[in-house]
């Protein structure tokens, strides 16, 4: 059986997108795309080029297109998931596991989201606009390969809230450095300060 031509779908599938939105009044295409190569090692590896897909087995793309909502134009995401034998579906889904971006409260608040059997185990907001999601993708998926092999909805509750307080453990760490770091220098400061007015005050004894 020859390999899936990923980067080819890809490219179908965003200009079919392109295509939907360019018949649409007060909506249009955005040419932002994010595409999440999955590898055989089940990795993933992401770019806004379809060339990443070359190494895929199957992937996901996140496409942009852009709504007037009331006064004005929010971005919106669609991901569409190319399966291993080229198969193309709404939204990524997986044994029970579901990827999407929704909209939390406002219009300009979209969500990435891991969801299993209804429940979010992960979400975060999108990044800087030149690159929104490519760093939360990379947080989700380093999760979904440590709780897919979970065997209870309890088991990946429990891991996914100890992943947070270990993220929050290591934030603290960074401060508690950082707060190190600017005790130490005051101190260097202060002992430099010191020796100052030491050698000022046998000046003014002389």
């Amino acid at each position: 059986m020859s390999k899936i031509d990923l980067v080819k779908i890809a490219k179908d599938v965003v200009l079919e997108f392109k295509a939907e939105y360019d018949k649409k009044t007060n909506c249009e295409f955005v040419g932002y795309q994010l595409y999440a190569s999955i590898l055989e090692n089940g990795d993933i590896q992401t770019s806004t080029r379809p060339n990443v897909l070359n190494e895929g087995k199957e992937c996901f793309i996140i496409m942009t297109h852009s709504d007037l909502a009331v006064t004005n134009y929010y971005r919106w995401y669609v991901i569409k998931h190319i399966d291993s034998n080229g198969n193309v579906h709404d939204g990524y889904y997986s044994n029970g596991w579901h990827i999407e971006i929704s909209s939390w409260g406002s219009f300009s608040n979209q969500v990435l989201s891991l969801n299993k059997e209804g429940k979010c185990m992960f979400s975060e907001t999108q990044g800087p606009w030149e690159n929104p999601w490519e760093e939360p993708v990379h947080k989700l998926w380093e999760r979904f390969l440590i709780f897919k092999d979970c065997k209870s909805i309890d088991e990946i509750e429990y891991i996914a809230e100890n992943f947070e307080l270990k993220e929050k453990i290591i934030e603290l760490d960074s401060k508690i450095s950082a707060l190190d770091f600017a005790k130490k220098r005051i101190e260097i400061q202060m002992k430099k300060y010191e020796s100052l007015l030491d050698e000022i005050s046998k000046l003014i004894k002389c």
